[in-house]
């Protein structure tokens, strides 16, 4: 059984992939930039889950992970960080726009709905943000599970499947729950 981690092509990756190489269940994580998707096959004997990684650039800009993405839709768990969370809201028609400001390195706390990847997660939860670009809006297809204190979106579920991002990054060190909130996702594709 094996988690593809879709690499954007981020330094943060290998942070992400360490971390869920530790996990308790024996599931292996195999790495693919979007240029190697075509070697991916999925189903039950190959990938349970997708995790798309952060990376450089607007969402809009990645069609090559869309268009991976797209085609598991509703089949595989997906979860998707920092880029990878706007590639999902994206994705449904919802804006990425430019936020007031950046925010590279900063800690926020905040509040979360305790449920599924959140689930046995401290709350407030402290969490790293490396982002210039923000999901904007409501949409039909996610429920927004956390905002931080400044109204920003850092958190959505998918209201019928099991596809969820964060805008924030759980591998960094300064971000609590991080390794917990993976493995939470691990579980999640496993009991998929």
């Amino acid at each position: 059984m094996k988690i593809l981690m879709i690499d954007n092509y981020d330094s943060f990756t290998y942070n992400l992939v360490h971390y869920m190489e530790s996990n308790p269940y024996g599931v292996e994580i195999m790495v693919k930039t979007p240029d190697l998707l075509h070697e991916v096959s999925a189903g039950p004997e190959n990938i349970i889950g997708i995790i798309i990684s952060p990376g450089p650039s607007h969402p809009a800009d990645r069609q090559d992970v869309i268009d991976f993405v797209s085609r598991h839709w509703g089949l595989l768990p997906i979860f998707g960080i920092c880029l990878g969370h706007q590639m999902l809201w994206h994705m449904t028609g919802g804006k990425v726009i430019r936020g007031e400001r950046p925010v590279h390195g900063h800690t926020y706390d905040i509040s979360h709905t305790g449920k599924f990847i959140f689930e046995d997660v401290g709350m407030p939860l402290t969490v790293t943000r490396y982002h210039s670009l923000v999901c904007a809006g409501e949409s039909s297809e996610f429920e927004i599970t956390a905002k931080s204190d400044d109204g920003v979106n850092m958190a959505i579920q998918h209201v019928k499947y099991p596809i969820y991002g964060v805008q924030y990054h759980p591998e960094a060190i300064l971000s609590s729950d991080g390794r917990k909130q993976l493995f939470n996702f691990i579980n999640i594709a496993l009991e998929a």
